[in-house]
């Protein structure tokens, strides 16, 4: 819920968070050009600043036993650029009103004009509300306490983390329509100019999307690759923030030089290059972690598939492909047998596979190749 119409409630707020402000003005300085912090040292400082300011706040209010203030979002993650909404959550156990607890903790920052999304919730109502709103069930993973109850946390935490890993077979349609709705708005952070770096394909949404199928276990955690493309997406965003001075996610044309020189990354041709590959590889892995999410949750028998997405197979059975390589879980992959370090042309065989499917390799194969396959002599082989 953001804030209401009114910037406070009647009489105002005694303690505005004008001290938060002024803090946050010191971090980003009063020239983007001369910048004291990394983007990434800006983000933990930033963090910490709120939470700081929060603990204070809950202490003076009476925030504990209870009751628990939850950071979701870019605050439970700590990714905060410089211009994020706070995402906040008071808990309470229902047995008493909260609603003046909830009032000293808003209002101030409403006063001080900080974009606040907020919810007032007992663990019963906030897994509820996340079993119909895929929005709120993806931002209690990123669930974070900053101060109060830890055991009523803990079983917001338990509960709803528990919900999403037995319904998330029967939310895979609906997570995939609301993904793919997300990419026809804002196109392909690879090839839009001015690319939007949160809610592109490829972009950071789509990481948090890996990160939420990985916490239903149904595929492993994001890899070094898919993490360095998250943290240069995150620096760009942050110093985008900071050089225009609000909250901006589209890279326009007149920005990227800035933010290419902030980043030390050359020109703002250079940027989009490195932003480019960035997208790549988010964008290879959102599309292995559909494929094999949705083969570990079989499509029940008559239900359409959805558009867009091309045949998944309805269970980890391997299909031969060519010889060594065969189809498992949508993917390409190295049949059982197969050994590249003693057939050359194994690695050819499998991208050729994948050109002609459409299929994704697998990252396991992926790394096997990598490690084991023995670099092809010239003249090469005849089986190449």
């Amino acid at each position: 819920m953001k804030r209401p119409g009114a910037l406070s409630h009647p009489g105002g707020s005694d303690t505005p968070a004008d001290d938060l402000v002024r803090a946050r003005a010191a971090l980003l300085g009063e020239n983007p050009r001369q910048r004291q912090l990394s983007a990434q040292a800006l983000r933990a400082a930033l963090a910490d600043l709120y939470e700081l300011w929060l603990t204070s706040r809950c202490t003076a209010v009476g925030v504990g036993c209870g009751s628990a203030l939850v950071a979701v979002g870019a605050l439970g993650r700590r990714e905060v650029v410089p211009y994020s909404d706070l995402d906040l959550v008071l808990l309470h156990t229902g047995k008493r009103d909260v609603s003046e607890l909830a009032n000293a903790l808003w209002y101030p920052l409403w006063d001080a004009r900080i974009d606040l999304d907020h919810s007032v919730r007992t663990v019963g109502q906030a897994v509820q509300v996340a079993a119909t709103d895929l929005r709120v069930a993806l931002g209690l993973l990123d669930a974070r306490l900053i101060a109060g109850d830890e055991e009523l946390f803990t079983a917001m935490d338990t509960a709803a983390r528990r919900a999403w890993r037995s319904g998330v077979r029967g939310r895979l349609d609906e997570l995939t329509e609301s993904t793919q709705q997300r990419w026809r708005r804002s196109g392909d952070i690879a090839h839009r100019v001015e690319p939007d770096l949160k809610n592109g394909h490829g972009g950071l949404r789509d990481v948090q999307l890996l990160d939420a199928l990985s916490a239903a276990q149904l595929v492993d955690r994001a890899g070094p690759d898919v993490r360095e493309a998250r943290d240069l997406l995150l620096d760009v965003r942050t110093e985008l923030h900071r050089f225009a001075g609000r909250g901006h996610d589209v890279l326009h044309a007149q920005d990227a030089d800035e933010v290419a020189a902030a980043l030390t990354l050359g020109d703002r041709f250079d940027l989009a290059r490195r932003l480019s590959g960035a997208a790549r590889t988010v964008v290879y892995a959102v599309d292995v972690g559909l494929r094999a999410a949705r083969a570990a949750a079989p499509t029940p028998r008559g239900r359409a598939r959805l558009p867009g997405l091309r045949s998944i197979a309805r269970g980890p059975v391997r299909h031969p492909l060519d010889e060594g390589v065969v189809e498992h879980g949508g993917q390409v992959a190295l049949a059982r047998d197969a050994n590249p370090a003693r057939d050359p042309a194994l690695a050819l065989r499998v991208a050729a596979t994948a050109a002609r499917t459409g299929l994704p390799v697998a990252t396991g194969t992926l790394t096997t190749l990598a490690e084991t396959a023995p670099e092809l002599r010239r003249p090469w082989p005849r089986p190449a």
